[in-house]
């Protein structure tokens, strides 16, 4: 029987994202909120390398998300989404995020694909993502 080796510790900042419609306008909530999440990276030893925003359209996914999913299924009915990246990016959409002033999170310009390690994942945006770190890797890095 094959030994199973230990899989890394990815230390990690993770947020859930609550999205649905309130009086006919999409509300955005946040747990825990960006201020507690920035306090926490603070604090973190060791500091985290990826940070995990798990994404919940209750009532289908509203117009200012249809960055989300290009599924019209999805559109309709909602569901969960992920977005994954380094700790640099998400302060870069952050600050993106702070700028717009709507209260809604914004798309990630360059989102993380799911660690190998893990399952991996043969979506479309962590098939992109993992192409682009691929030609990073290469010598002379991005062509």
């Amino acid at each position: 029987m094959p030994r199973k080796t230990k899989q890394r510790q990815i230390v990690t900042l993770e947020q859930w994202v609550e999205i649905g419609v309130s009086e006919g306008k999409t509300v955005t909530a946040l747990y825990p909120s960006n201020a507690e999440m920035l306090e926490q990276l603070e604090e973190m030893d060791p500091a985290p390398e990826l940070v995990y925003r798990r994404l919940n359209f209750r009532e289908g996914v509203p117009a200012e998300y249809y960055w989300a999913t290009s599924d019209a299924e999805r559109r309709q009915w909602g569901g969960h989404g992920i977005q994954r990246m380094t700790v640099a990016r998400w302060l870069a959409t952050l600050a993106k995020e702070a700028a717009n002033g709507d209260g809604h999170i914004g798309r990630c310009d360059e989102p993380m694909p799911r660690p190998k390690e893990r399952g991996g994942c043969d979506c479309p945006v962590c098939t992109a993502s993992q192409a682009r770190l691929d030609r990073e890797a290469m010598p002379g890095g991005r062509p």
